[in-house]
């Protein structure tokens, strides 16, 4: 798969096309101002990274976390819907670990929809656990409320 593919920080010329991938991949998307304010944030307490396929240039997925102090977050894996089940995510999810370790975090964190079965999965097969859950975290279409689904996992690497 990495003769395919490509993994570069994303910049602030990058918008255009990360707002199109984030409307077309997340079901709940983004807002223009949040995304640019992502892209802007400073070097340490935000990493941004785009995969785009090396043959067609095609921007195909993109991941945002932060750091504070000697933690990392997830933020946002958004991968788009014609190039799914491919890996595609847990490969960048494995460059951001990569990166945390090398910051010298000693755990990272994310939280998810409990509806979201797919990326729950993905997450534990990468050794994240569940800690706890955040209920009626996030908004539904219909005007409900589901739980966030509290995960981590340690940077054993990590000094």
């Amino acid at each position: 798969m990495s003769d395919h593919y490509t993994i570069s920080p994303a910049a602030s010329d990058d918008l255009d096309a990360l707002l199109a991938l984030n409307q077309q991949a997340n079901p709940h998307p983004w807002s223009a101002a949040l995304m640019a304010d992502a892209l802007a944030s400073g070097k340490n307490s935000r990493q941004n990274w785009l995969l785009k396929d090396k043959v067609s240039g095609e921007l195909v997925a993109w991941l945002c976390a932060s750091k504070v102090y000697d933690q990392s977050e997830l933020e946002l894996v958004v991968t788009h819907p014609d190039w799914r089940r491919r890996g595609l995510a847990q490969r960048l999810i494995e460059h951001w670990l990569d990166w945390a370790q090398a910051q010298d975090c000693h755990e990272a964190l994310l939280e998810v929809r409990a509806s979201n079965t797919g990326a729950i999965a993905l997450y534990e097969k990468l050794a994240f656990a569940e800690v706890g859950r955040r209920k009626n975290y996030y908004p539904l279409a219909d005007g409900g409320k589901e739980a966030a689904v509290l995960m981590t996992r340690p940077l054993n690497d990590a000094h």
